[in-house]
Order: C-alpha cells, then sequence, then structure tokens
C-alpha cells in the first residue's frame, strides 16, 4: 500500500511538473505571437516617422578636374613677372600659374576657339593677348579675370592666326594665314594691317612668326624657307627666298643685327648682319631631323636653344657650329610649341607642359 501511495504522489509530482511546463510554453507562444503581431505596424510606423521626420542627407565627394587634361594641348605661354604665367591652347583653354608652372588654375576665356599663342607686355604684365583660330583675338587688362574678343582684320578665305609678340608702350604683333601681319598700338583693343593685302599670290601664304628688333626692324618667317622684312614700319617690304627648301616654324632675335629661324626637318637660318646676308644650316649638318617649333636666345648657356617635335631639343653656338640635338627626357616623347626662358630654365608647352634646366639638362614634368 505505501508503494502504491508512493507512486501515486509521484505521478501527481511529475503531472504538476507537465502541467507547469506546458502552461509557461503556452505563455511563451502568446508573446511571441503577439510580438510577430505588432511587427508589421512597428515596420510601417518606423518607415511612416522617417518619411515624415527624418530630413534626408546626401553626402557628395566633390571630383575637381585637373587644370590640364591628358587631351589639351596647351600650344601657347606668356610669363608676366615673378612666378606668374599665362598659357594657352585648344578649345577655348586659358590656365594661369602663380608658382612657375607647378600648379595651373582654368580662366574664363569666353571661347571656344582653339589658342595658338599667347604674350603678355612686360611694361604691363596684368595686360596680355591670345590669338588662335578664325582670326579669334582676346585681351585682359586684370590678369586674366576677365577677357574680352576684340575685332581683327579678316580675310575672306582663312584667317588662323599662329603666333604673337608683345613689346612696350602697348604693342602687340600677330601673324598668320593668308599673309597676315596684323599690329596693334594699344594693348590689342585695336588692330590694323601692318602689311598690307596685296590681291595677289603673295596672300595665299602662311607666315609663321615675327620678331622685332630694337631698332624697329620687323622680321616674318613664312612658308617654303621665305623671309619678309620692313625696315620703314610697314610701308615697303623685302622678300627673301633663303636657301631652306622646308617652311619656317618660329624666328628670334638677340639683338639688332643676329637672327635666327627654325624650321621643319630641324633646318636652320641665322643672319648676323641685319638681315643682309643670311646661312643655311642643313639638317644633315646639325643632326636635327624633327621640326623645330620655337627658338630663342640663353644668355645662361650663350647659346641658341630650338625645341620642337617628338621631345626634341637642341643648343647651337652663335657662330653656328657645335649643334648638340637631344631628347627631352628618357620617357617624354611628346610635341612642343613653344618655350619662355628665364634664368636659364625653360618652361615649355605642347602636348605636355614641362620645365627645363638648360644647364642640368633635367626635364620636370609640370602636370599629370
Amino acid at each position: 500500500m505505501r508503494v502504491a501511495s508512493f507512486r501515486c504522489h509521484v505521478c501527481i509530482f511529475f503531472g504538476g511538473v507537465m502541467n507547469a511546463a506546458v502552461n509557461e510554453k503556452t505563455a511563451i507562444q502568446k508573446v511571441i505571437l503577439t510580438f510577430i503581431g505588432i511587427l508589421p505596424w512597428a515596420i510601417v510606423g518606423t518607415l511612416l516617422y522617417a518619411g515624415l521626420f527624418v530630413k534626408p542627407t546626401v553626402v557628395i565627394n566633390e571630383v575637381v578636374p585637373a587644370a590640364i587634361n591628358v587631351r589639351d594641348r596647351v600650344y601657347g605661354l606668356a610669363y608676366q613677372s615673378d612666378d606668374k604665367w599665362l598659357a594657352a591652347g585648344n578649345y577655348g583653354l586659358m590656365l594661369e600659374s602663380s608658382d612657375g608652372g607647378v600648379t595651373w588654375t582654368k580662366q574664363e576665356s569666353n571661347t571656344m576657339k582653339h589658342f595658338q599663342d599667347i604674350s603678355a607686355w612686360k611694361d604691363s604684365p596684368d595686360n596680355a593677348v591670345a590669338v588662335g583660330n578664325d582670326g579669334v583675338i582676346v585681351i585682359t587688362e586684370d590678369s586674366g579675370k576677365t577677357w574680352v574678343e576684340v575685332d581683327s582684320p579678316k580675310s575672306d578665305i582663312a584667317n588662323k592666326l599662329l603666333k604673337v609678340h608683345t613689346y612696350s608702350g602697348g604693342e602687340a604683333v600677330t601673324v598668320g594665314e593668308m599673309g597676315a601681319v596684323l599690329r596693334s598700338k594699344d594693348y590689342g583693343k585695336t588692330w590694323s594691317r601692318l602689311k598690307p593685302e596685296c590681291g595677289c599670290e603673295l596672300d595665299d601664304i602662311f607666315m609663321n612668326d615675327v620678331v622685332k628688333t630694337p631698332n624697329g626692324t620687323y622680321y616674318v618667317a613664312a612658308e617654303y624657307g621665305r623671309i619678309f622684312i620692313t625696315r620703314d614700319d610697314g610701308l615697303n617690304w623685302e622678300e627673301i627666298q633663303s636657301d631652306s627648301p622646308n617652311s619656317f616654324g618660329a624666328i628670334d632675335a638677340r639683338n639688332d643685327n643676329e637672327i635666327t629661324i627654325v624650321g621643319l626637318a630641324g633646318v636652320t637660318v641665322s643672319t648676323k648682319d641685319d638681315g643682309a646676308t643670311w646661312t643655311y644650316i642643313s639638317p644633315q649638318e646639325s643632326g636635327m631631323t624633327e621640326h623645330m617649333m620655337d627658338v630663342q636666345w640663353s644668355d645662361a648657356i650663350d647659346r641658341w636653344v630650338a625645341i620642337g617635335n617628338k621631345g626634341k631639343w637642341m643648343t647651337f653656338t652663335s657662330d653656328l657650329t657645335n649643334f648638340e640635338p637631344m631628347n627631352i627626357s628618357s620617357t617624354d616623347y611628346t610635341s612642343h610649341s613653344e618655350m619662355v626662358i628665364i634664368d636659364g630654365k625653360g618652361l615649355a608647352v605642347g602636348a605636355t607642359v614641362g620645365s627645363l634646366d638648360l644647364k642640368t639638362r633635367e626635364w620636370t614634368l609640370l602636370h599629370e
């Protein structure tokens, strides 16, 4: 009887435990079911609150494009003063640098026409002028903060302007297609023809560069080895057919008497008697066969310096001996259209922009 009574108590005990477990499970299930029932409404409420009261904020990391793009071509360069430079190129590209060309920022030129050259006045460096395709001429009086397009004499056929140079007192001279030789005497505001149109075949020629010597003589380097000279302010022009079989690309004057010209396939022509006689140096003599697009005299190394296509440049002495054709670097084989030499260093522009130390011959690329 005692055993039966014990078993009965045990059954009652475990039965109570099982009932308690069932009751506890039922309570948990109720909580879970209640939570599941509330969850969708909680989600909807949260979304509704966020839509009504939470203001979205968008964080945009601004990407500032480089001033000089890999597709840009910078054809013209102008030194202003100290470390300040201006440069101009394709599709109205206008640039300024205040640190010697290390960094560049864009200016608004207000045109999409290609610029071919730019120059600033030494006696008034805030004034500058740029020229280019379709006879476009723009000027600034505030160092490039604003550029204004001005009128220029136009041919009925073609009007690309290739080079422009500035001189004291507000004078500027630019040359280009169809025999164009234009001049301004008021810092680029108005222009007239320094060399009149003749209405003959001489008009159908590219005037590729121009220089004015201290004594007031103008020399123009042109196509097909031709040189044009005026000694009386444009009243009369002398045409010289040099021995060069190739067109000229650039001209510069060391003084009144010594003028040097370089051109296609590396040709070099020079005079030391104010244009009375000219000496021709063939590419075979100089060792340079690439097109040379600019030439300048450097007092720092006492030599002429020329620069041009495929990363080539050369130096040579005043007596047209000791020519040294070189690569601008072991990695940069791009072409360059202009170089401005200041204190023994040349800043060069073209497919790339860089600085060349004429003494150490070290080339430093100034943009990515």
